[in-house]
């Protein structure tokens, strides 16, 4: 399991110098904190967790959503989210992770260290290009005000505390059965299922000691990889080409790709064709909702010919390879993970869920 000296002296590679806390590392910058910290609920997780300095008030939450959704729905990482603190102030974060329930290697963690701290000052440069009221001018003021949120964030509670577990791993990936699976069609488009297919997924993994993962070097993720990964978990009929494994999962559309960074990306896609400019502004709330409550995916609305849709994203950095238990566990949790989303996030918005949950 990783440590946080290991974090530590890994961002200092880099130039990235932070306060020590004794359960954190905060990272402060001109516009925002970064703190770095272990979650060792399951699954257990290396969490980046970015809070922008300035707030903004109410009246700009229509234009944070644009601005919010464009970010999250272009790019891989961090997950920007929004929340309506005292005196109707809204808060901007951002947010990391990194599965260690099945080991990290010394390049693995130096990888997502580097592309956490990168990524995160692009997301900020992007909020406050739109929204140049986030930025700190120069002041006495400010750098009073800086010092003192510095302080709260070294002693203060850990970002985790307004995250919520959304259920534990084991208990949900025995529901993963049922599987259903269709031809892909451009754009992967999702429709309804044309074929049912029976599958059960392994629960007999412990997650917490990785035994054999120093005997085991990570290698490059493949999508070859990716399909005998998900027939080990019982998901034996895919489809796809060379750039995609597409899969039916519990009657939602589930696309497994390698994108630059290069990164392993898995979507889910729940398509209810809503009203792109009435619905919007709620279904973006329900991302938020579930984006600042969540530490592994990140949920965005898409919209396309049909209406305002709603996509959910699982992203894990592979530039340093993977081993197989490393690739199952971050394929497991995902899919997890995704689908509790899509299941929460339908069920608030249209009053039952879409996801066809195994009795």
């Amino acid at each position: 399991m990783v440590t946080l000296t290991e974090v530590y002296v890994a961002a200092e590679t880099f130039g990235f110098h932070c306060y020590v806390g004794a359960d954190r590392l905060v990272f402060p910058w001109h516009d925002h904190i970064v703190t770095a910290y272990l979650d060792e609920r399951n699954p257990p997780a290396l969490i980046f967790d970015t809070e922008l300095r300035a707030t903004i008030g109410m009246e700009h939450t229509g234009e944070l959503a644009r601005t919010i959704t464009a970010w999250n729905h272009e790019r891989l990482g961090p997950t920007v989210s929004l929340r309506v603190g005292d005196e109707a102030a809204v808060t901007l974060h951002a947010r990391s992770s990194l599965l260690i329930g099945a080991g990290i290697t010394p390049d693995q963690l130096a990888d997502f260290v580097r592309l956490s701290m990168e990524t995160t000052r692009l997301a900020v440069d992007h909020l406050i290009e739109d929204l140049p009221d986030l930025a700190m001018p120069e002041s006495e003021d400010n750098a009073a005000q800086r010092r003192k949120q510095d302080t709260a964030a070294l002693s203060g509670p850990l970002p985790r505390d307004r995250h919520v577990g959304v259920n534990e791993l084991d208990d949900d990936v025995v529901q993963l059965r049922d599987m259903d699976h269709r031809r892909s069609q451009d754009d992967i488009t999702p429709g309804d299922p044309d074929e049912e297919y029976s599958a059960s997924m392994s629960t007999d993994h412990d997650w917490d000691t990785p035994a054999g993962f120093d005997a085991e070097p990570p290698a490059d993720v493949t999508l070859e990889r990716v399909r005998q990964t998900l027939a080990d978990l019982g998901i034996e009929k895919t489809h796809g080409d060379d750039d995609v494994v597409i899969a039916w999962i519990n009657d939602i559309l589930f696309g497994f790709f390698l994108d630059n960074g290069p990164s392993y990306l898995v979507k889910g896609h729940w398509d209810p064709g809503l009203d792109p400019d009435s619905d919007f502004l709620r279904i973006f709330l329900l991302c938020n909702d579930w984006n600042e409550s969540t530490m592994t995916t990140k949920a965005f609305c898409h919209k396309d010919d049909d209406g305002l849709q709603v996509r959910v994203e699982f992203t894990a950095p592979v530039r340093a390879g993977m081993t197989d238990l490393q690739l199952e566990h971050n394929t497991a949790v995902a899919i997890n993970q995704v689908l509790h989303a899509i299941d929460e996030i339908s069920t608030d918005a249209i009053g039952e869920s879409a996801v066809a949950w195994p009795e």
